[in-house]
C-alpha cells in the first residue's frame, strides 16, 4: 500500500439479504483499492475464512449506501453494530457500472439475515494499518 493514512468510510445497510450460492465461482479483480463516492450503493458478499479463489460457496450480506466518499482497500475491516463483519478481501466488477461486489473474508460464513443485520443500521470501515518505511 502507498497510503500513510485514510479516513474510515461510513455506510448504512440499504437492503439485507437472505441468500446463499454454492456455484458462484467469484474472483476478485486485480485492484487492491477502489474509490467510493458518497451516495453509491454496493453489494457485500461473505466469501468465508481464508478464501481460495475462485470461491463457489458465498453468503450475501446485502447492499449498503456509502454516506462518505473515500478509498476502500483490501485489508480494511467492515464493522457493524455487533463488531467486525470481516475483512475486505477484494472487489468483483461483474455488475459494473451498476455496483461493485465487495468481497468480505469472515470466519462466520452466514448471510446478512443469518447475522441479524437490519436495513438502515450503520456500518463503518476500519482502514488497515500499514507500516511504511520511514513513516508512521
Amino acid at each position: 500500500m502507498m497510503f500513510t493514512s485514510r479516513e474510515p468510510l461510513r455506510l448504512r445497510w440499504a437492503a439485507v439479504m437472505d441468500h446463499t450460492r454454492r456455484d458462484r465461482a467469484i474472483e476478485p479483480s486485480a485492484w487492491q483499492t477502489r474509490c467510493i463516492r458518497a451516495g453509491e450503493v454496493h453489494e457485500f458478499i461473505n466469501v468465508g475464512p481464508s478464501p481460495r479463489y475462485p470461491v463457489d460457496y458465498v453468503e450475501y450480506y446485502g447492499f449498503a449506501t456509502f454516506e462518505t466518499s473515500g478509498v476502500l482497500a483490501v485489508g480494511d475491516v467492515l464493522v457493524g453494530e455487533g463488531g467486525s463483519l470481516g475483512t475486505v478481501s477484494g472487489f468483483d466488477e461483474t455488475h459494473m457500472p451498476n455496483h461493485y461486489n465487495i468481497l468480505v473474508e469472515s470466519a462466520d460464513l452466514r448471510n446478512g439475515h443469518g447475522l441479524g443485520l437490519k436495513a438502515g443500521t450503520a456500518v463503518t470501515t476500519r482502514p488497515r494499518e500499514d507500516k511504511y518505511p520511514g513513516g508512521a
